[in-house]
């Protein structure tokens, strides 16, 4: 059974109600993890919730279990029983058909939610630059002790150890691709041989770093093999490599984030690959940017990018950075190596 309580937006929030307001939106449902944090920020006891709704005349409501239930409760409980409410991507059609019956109708809000959680206050910029800061300390300690046979818990107890001195708890679990994977809150890890756990000479191993430092979140992945990397491996890494240093340089004020994939695209070619943007404010990373969004690149963006390109048959080379853009483009913050690392 969903349960929803109501409480008042606070002033981090005005911004928001005002875009709802010139969108036409009488609300915005919000069912991401991102955009559920930052409307709650540390409030005790909505962590959990499925749902958050903010009308534009300040009321936030949550609800929690099924998420069909949970969207149906929030509303009763802000007061929305028509108008329009914005709502982010990927919601299940059970979702809309149930709104639509109550006389409520949902219209998709993706770009606004991810431009909110993209857009940054100066005074918020260098919390972020700590936070990839941190996210870099442990890309240090997981490089530092890495070898063959190396157990992969020991690995994430390293880079745990290292963050949580450095400032750094309670990570937030990364999403993207998480099945095979080891680690803790602060590290994903993938590339260890799933019999024995233990490290390999070939295997690329993949890991994403993701601490939380004062509620903001650091962001960074590497790739690295523990030998000489052979043709097919060298050759996704450098494709990697290359399409990921096109997709920053696309990241040009006034220019459509979508371009940075773009140019992704262009430049890995025929290789299998992936890349996303997200926005990560609000402790954690957002929907990915959809194919077809208009949110233009704008200065005191924050943005998380994610890239991949396929081993064919061997798993991965994947790439991410903490991305400030700036008035001259995109400016790495945790300042990772953007390359397939060999160590050997």
């Amino acid at each position: 059974m969903a349960t929803a309580a109501t409480r008042q937006a606070g002033a981090g929030l005005d911004r928001l109600r005002g875009q709802l307001d010139k969108a036409g939106f009488t609300a915005l449902l919000l069912t991401s993890s991102g955009g559920r944090r930052y409307a709650l920020g540390p409030t005790p006891g909505h962590a959990d919730a499925t749902a958050v709704l903010l009308t534009t005349d300040g009321t936030v409501a949550t609800a929690v279990g099924d998420l069909s239930a949970a969207v149906d409760a929030a509303l009763r409980a802000a007061g929305v029983a028509e108008g329009v409410v914005g709502a982010e991507a990927d919601l299940p059609w059970e979702v809309f058909g149930r709104a639509d019956s109550s006389g409520v109708r949902l219209r998709p809000a993706a770009d606004l939610v991810f431009a909110e959680l993209a857009c940054c206050e100066p005074g918020e910029l260098p919390a972020f630059a700590a936070a990839a800061e941190v996210a870099a300390v442990g890309y240090t300690a997981v490089m530092d002790h890495l070898h063959v046979g190396m157990d992969v818990r020991e690995l994430s107890g390293n880079v745990d150890r290292s963050i949580r001195r450095a400032g750094g708890l309670l990570g937030w679990y990364d999403p993207y691709g998480a099945a095979g994977a080891a680690g803790s809150d602060l590290v994903t890890v993938r590339g260890h041989d799933p019999g024995t756990a233990r490290l390999t000479a070939t295997a690329p191993l993949r890991y994403v770093l993701h601490p939380l430092v004062n509620g903001v979140v650091g962001y960074a992945a590497a790739t690295a093999v523990l030998s000489e990397a052979d043709g097919p491996l060298r050759a996704a890494g450098d494709a990697c490599a290359a399409a990921t240093a096109a997709l920053l340089a696309a990241l040009r004020p006034g220019a459509p984030l979508r371009e940075g994939c773009a140019a992704f695209e262009r430049e890995t070619g025929a290789h299998p690959a992936a890349c996303r943007i997200v926005a990560l404010r609000g402790g954690g990373a957002s929907l990915p940017l959809l194919p077809d969004s208009t949110v233009i690149a704008e200065p005191g963006m924050v943005l998380g990018v994610r890239t991949e390109v396929t081993v064919p048959g061997r798993s991965a080379v994947e790439l991410a950075e903490t991305v400030a853009v700036t008035a001259s483009g995109a400016k790495p913050l945790a300042g990772t190596p953007l390359r397939l690392v060999e160590l050997y």
